[in-house]
């Protein structure tokens, strides 16, 4: 189980490329833990449903530095309108592979196609409280190129530091009460940005599988 304020406290993380290819070079078969889980597990009682994000990560050679890709959803969109989120989507029964599934809705969402990626290898599955377990594939940009944002799903694109969301201090861990129903999520702010749910919980799972391998 997740310690909270444990993680809250931990150091920062600045990995390379390499770095997180090594950490993800491992089988990933634990789940991403929420705290949600463990508040509220009434609500995980689902039949889930396979879906998959890409977590799009860049060296910007202006800045030498590495960033992470996140869309903010449209505000037309029915469900999590206007919220931070990595492209991604359903698994659909014709998708060759849950990586394609990250990869061709990454394509529909910004217009980024297969070719810009080299896959660095996946996270656990994380469970979310609407009935999605969520695989996210990681990747490096190997080749920018223009987004082209589609924007019946997605209302902006934004390039944040690695650092920044690796840095568990700029963490906040929320509790509030929904439909008298106890919940909790982590947050994470960046400028104007709020990060939370199930992005941010992904996030961690990252932060998590970094860790743990610096350790072996």
């Amino acid at each position: 189980m997740l310690d909270v304020s444990h993680f809250l406290e931990s150091h920062p993380l600045t990995p390379t490329i390499d770095d997180i290819r090594a950490a993800l070079d491992i089988e990933t078969s634990d789940h991403i833990y929420n705290p949600d889980q463990h508040i509220a597990p009434q609500a995980y009682r689902h039949e889930y449903r396979a879906a998959a994000v890409l977590i799009p990560i860049y060296n910007c050679p202006e800045s030498n530095e590495l960033k992470v890709l996140l869309t903010q959803r449209s505000l037309n969109m029915r469900n999590h309108p206007g919220q931070i989120a990595f492209p991604g989507g359903k698994h659909d029964p014709e998708d060759a592979s849950i990586q394609y599934t990250a990869l061709r809705e990454t394509l529909e969402e910004v217009g980024l196609s297969p070719d810009c990626f080299d896959l660095l290898g996946e996270l656990g599955e994380y469970c979310s409280v609407s009935g999605f377990c969520i695989k996210p594939v990681v990747a490096e940009m190997t080749r920018m190129s223009e987004l082209s944002l589609c924007e019946e799903e997605v209302e902006q694109a934004h390039w944040v530091p690695l650092h920044h969301l690796l840095d568990p201090r700029n963490f906040r861990y929320v509790e509030r009460e929904i439909g008298n129903v106890k919940r909790g999520y982590f947050e994470i702010l960046y400028g104007d940005l709020r990060i939370w749910g199930v992005t941010a919980g992904i996030i961690y799972g990252l932060y998590q599988a970094i860790e743990n391998h610096s350790h072996r």
